[in-house]
């Protein structure tokens, strides 16, 4: 994989996650009152938005810092052997 590539494909996952951040994000505040049902004596929608939508961005996180390390490495080793 090419440094244009590289770029390319980090850039395309910033946007898909920034993406499901903003949803996630929105959605839980947008339809709070409509997510009525309780989980462990507590309202759904008060849970993500108080513990959910933190599980998902600490999740976000670690999908990026993952793919982003093995691309990496992929070029790296694509460049070495070139």
């Amino acid at each position: 994989m090419s440094q244009a590539e590289f770029v390319k494909r980090v850039n395309r996952l910033r946007l898909i996650l920034l993406l499901i951040w903003g949803s996630v994000t929105f959605c839980v505040a947008f339809f709070a009152r409509d997510l009525s049902f309780n989980v462990l004596d507590k309202p759904f929608g008060f849970w993500m938005a108080a513990q959910g939508s933190v599980l998902i961005f600490l999740a976000i996180t670690w999908a990026y810092a993952l793919l982003v390390n093995r691309w990496e490495r992929q070029t790296q080793s694509d460049t070495e052997t070139s």
